[in-house]
This record gives C-alpha cells, structure tokens and sequence, in this order.
C-alpha cells in the first residue's frame, strides 16, 4: 500500500461526557470489555510502527483520532506519538481529531494548528438544543465549554468542522439551526442522522424517516438561501452527493452501500473495520500479532463484508440507486424501509440544484 487511513481510539470508549444518544457507548456495552483503558506507550509504539509497515515505510498515513473523548489521553500523549510517526522520515502522516472540546485550552489548539490537525468539534446548535442531550458526566450540559473551544480554535487559525448529530427533536429546526451556524461563523458542517441503538429499541431521539425528511429538505432549503445571498456553509451531504453525481467517490463513509475498511484500532491494539461495527465478533485482530493489511483476509473481516448489502425493495426501482445503493448499512435505518425511501426524496429536490448553485461561486 502506498497509503492507508485508520481511525484511533486513544482512551478507547471513555469519556468525560453522557450524550443520551453515544453510539459508541452503545457499541462498547456489547462487548466484553467496554473500555480498554489509555494506550500504553509501547503500545503506540507498536502502532506506529505497523502504520510505517503498511506503507513500505514510504507513503501516506492519515491517523483519525476519536474516541471516547480522545483529548482524555492528554496532550503529552499526543506530542509522543506525533514524535513516534516522525521517526520514519518517508511517511508523511495527516491528522485529525474528533473531540467534545470540553478539555481544550490554549496549549492544546496551538498544538493542533502546529501540527495542521483537522478538528472537528461536536456542537448540535443553540444552548437548548445542544445541553438536551450532550452532558457531562456530572449532569451538566457544555454547551459554553464547546463555544469557547470554538472561539479558542478560530483565534488559532483553525476552521473545525461542526459534528451535528441530528436527533429527533433537532429535525424540528433546521431553519434555526442553519441560522446558528451563520450567526457563529461556522463553516464547514457535518449533519450525523442520530442512530438508533444496535438492539433497535426506539429511544425517542433517533431519526424515523419522517424526520429525515422533513429535516433535510427544510435544511437544503435554508442553506440554498444563505447560499444564494452568498452565505457559504460547506455541508458533507450536499458535498458528497455533489462529488458522486459528478463521478468522484465521496469522502463520506457509507454513501455508496459499499463498506470500505476503516482500520479502527482499539487501545489495546485490536482491530476493527468499522466505528459502528467494534464488536467481539468483527475483531480482525491485534497489532501485537498481525500486520494491519494482513487483516484484510482475516475470518471476521470476511464476516463483516459478507453481510453488507445495504438495498432493500425501494432501491429497485429508485433513480438515484447508482448514486448510493442503499447507503450505510449502520445508517440507513433513519430513511429507508421496505416501502420507501426519505433519502430518495431528498436527492429528488437536492440533487438537480446542487450543480447550478455550486456553479455560482
């Protein structure tokens, strides 16, 4: 390989937070062992030297870093490992980190533009609607801490990228969210569909189709107006579905009904081949015993891949069906059932626009 993408949980699944709606909580109850702990220092040496291996020692590494909350590691963990990777002259490594931005300072987002770290910063809109759901561990919500990581990472020079998961109850405001996003400055956005919990128990926050499609189509409609008045706001949905329409593979995960390995490596060093997915039976591994791209053959990489047919009957018969077959397996619960789609309504209204906006500017 002369590149590779993985995504690191440095603290594995804890956190300083309780969001209602976690779905790697989620994920990590179903397993044995939830929460492995902080990477231990040997190791992240040994990732480190499996991610040089994976590229010949001459390539490109792009290291994600989630969690959990991945800044639990501590910043002297991240300055280690950033010290690791550089001891291979000949692999260039890109960062990024996903954090709740609840232990950000000053120190930490000189770190991240020092190192051109793409951040993205979890922050599901207005005080009402982000303390709903994202609280501490001590019941109090942060949506002040997060505004305030905001503020710290635009006075860096750092642009994150907004993680909006949209439950239920947002889906009710997608003009009010969009006009959060213009009023603080904020760019570049992802909408996360709130997922229901792997046992599909109905916990009130995730999306129904009913809500994605209301939401999406009444938050297009206030994007293309902000848009048209030359109010830029970057959006992954409307980014990717673009990119395909037009032949380009989108950057999003889980857009085309076709899951591509994702390398999520625990702390403890097993590996998995999807965030949504890091459960005992998918484990393809542990650094301690195998090369990352001999993983790919693994029995439970095979298990995985077997099951990912993401159509069901609307699919048939659905225009855009080239455009994602299905979309994300994990993903397509919120629009898709065997009589309809919400996902085929949106790009209905979405997909001929999109071209001519983007044309403008």
């Amino acid at each position: 390989m002369r590149s590779i993408s993985v995504m690191v949980k440095p603290v594995s699944s804890a956190c300083n937070m309780r969001c209602a709606y976690c779905f790697y909580a989620d994920v990590a109850s179903g397993r044995q062992i939830g929460n492995r702990g902080i990477m231990k220092p040997e190791m992240a040496e040994l990732l480190a030297q499996r991610l040089a291996e994976a590229v010949d020692f001459a390539g490109d590494v792009t290291v994600s870093f989630q969690g959990g909350e991945p800044t639990l590691a501590g910043l002297d963990w991240f300055r280690h490992f950033v010290d690791l990777m550089t001891a291979y002259p000949n692999v260039t490594t890109h960062w990024s980190l996903q954090t709740n931005g609840t232990q950000l300072d000053r120190e930490w987002c000189a770190f991240l533009a020092e190192h051109d770290v793409l951040v993205g910063l979890s922050l599901d809109g207005p005080r009402s609607l982000t303390d709903r759901f994202r609280r501490d561990d001590a019941g109090d919500g942060v949506y002040e801490r997060a505004m305030r990581s905001l503020e710290m990472l635009h006075d860096a020079d750092i642009e994150p990228s907004i993680l909006t998961v949209v439950t239920r109850q947002l889906a009710q405001k997608p003009k009010q969210l969009m006009q959060f996003y213009l009023s603080h400055d904020i760019v570049n956005v992802q909408l996360i569909p709130c997922l229901p919990s792997l046992d599909g128990t109905d916990d009130g926050m995730s999306l129904r189709p009913s809500d994605y499609r209301s939401f999406f189509l009444g938050f297009f409609r206030a994007w293309k107006r902000a848009y048209q008045r030359e109010q830029l706001v970057y959006v992954n949905l409307f980014d990717n579905v673009l990119g395909i329409l037009e032949g380009y593979a989108p950057n999003q995960c889980g857009m085309i009904g076709q899951c591509t390995l994702q390398y999520v490596i625990e702390s403890n060093g097993d590996v998995y081949p999807c965030d949504f997915y890091c459960l005992d039976e998918f484990r393809m591994g542990n650094l301690a015993d195998s090369q990352l791209r001999d993983m790919t053959t693994s029995e439970a990489s095979r298990r995985f891949f077997d099951e990912e047919d993401c159509r069901r009957a609307p699919c048939s018969t659905c225009p855009f069906e080239s455009v994602c077959y299905g979309g994300c397996r994990r993903q397509n619960v919120c629009y898709l059932t065997d009589d309809s789609c919400a996902h085929r309504d949106v790009l209905a209204e979405v997909a001929p626009e999109l071209a001519e906006l983007y044309k403008l500017y």
